[in-house]
């Protein structure tokens, strides 16, 4: 007959914990029927008042043992594997685990964009491109003169309206009248951060040779990525698994003779940790 061990088949230095070689938790559960009358489900005899509130009161102590903590809460280091992967063998009660994806990267905090390359600003209005800035709460941009123009220079922040599609000015100047040689910074917060955004260059006098960059910041929603480990049973796949993802924390309280399996795209690791 095939089998595989239970999961307190475990190594540890010293004697062994009490709440792991007792014989644990084990409660006693309670069918009701109309009207209302309780009975035990193994036997199905009737319980009167008193021995229904015992065994509320022995199961409400269960619920509290499994979310507590014991000598065996130690951690384990699992490696998940494309292949479905034992988390927890079964066990002879039923147990509390902790479930932690640790494999994290957070991205898009923050967004840089080149506005415009070196170039030259002929006389006149120069658009830039529409810049998406969906999801950021400010704007940040640079701006490098190499060549200055002998007139007066302008930059303007602009939003798009979603309906008409037209531009319509937010903010003026945002450099200040910048237009000697050197480096400017100018900070336009998050106002005109909306969904479209997009420069408009103003050089009268004379051509003008410069880059503008710009950061987006900071991400409203930044998004926090990881390989995923997928949970289920022995034929767990990637497809029907319960997913854990990157950096999430995941309580599970397992019946007795209830195993768990992991499986991941990629080797991911897994941290376990018992809380009885």
């Amino acid at each position: 007959m095939a089998g595989m061990f239970l999961s307190d088949q475990i190594s540890f230095r010293g004697p062994v914990p009490s709440d792991l070689s007792d014989p644990g938790i084990v409660g006693r559960t309670v069918s009701f029927y109309e009207p209302y009358e309780a009975r035990d489900r193994e036997s199905g005899q009737p319980l009167d008042n008193n021995e229904l509130l015992r065994r509320i009161l022995k199961n409400t102590d269960i619920d509290i043992l499994l979310r507590t903590l014991g000598n065996a809460f130690f951690p384990r280091s699992i490696t998940v594997g494309i292949a479905p992967t034992l988390l927890v063998a079964p066990n002879r009660y039923p147990r509390g685990y902790i479930f932690i994806n640790p494999s994290t990267t957070v991205t898009s905090v923050v967004s840089t964009v080149t506005v415009f390359a070196s170039q030259v600003f002929p006389v006149g209005t120069t658009n830039s491109a529409s810049i998406n800035v969906a999801g950021h709460g400010g704007a940040a941009f640079f701006m490098n003169i190499t060549e200055a123009s002998a007139g007066p220079v302008t930059v303007d922040a602009q939003s798009q309206d979603p309906v008409t599609g037209n531009w319509m000015t937010t903010q003026s100047d945002i450099f200040a009248g910048a237009s000697a040689l050197g480096n400017y910074y100018a900070n336009i917060g998050s106002l005109g951060v909306d969904q479209n955004l997009r420069l408009v260059v103003n050089v009268a006098g004379d051509s003008m040779t410069a880059s503008i960059g710009a950061v987006l910041k900071p991400a409203l929603a930044g998004t926090v990525a990881g390989p995923t480990i997928f949970l289920g049973g022995p034929d767990v796949t990637t497809t029907i698994g319960y997913p854990l993802l990157g950096g999430q924390k995941e309580v599970l309280f397992l019946k007795e003779n209830t195993p768990l399996f992991g499986i991941a795209v990629a080797a991911t690791n897994l941290r376990l940790f018992e809380l009885q």
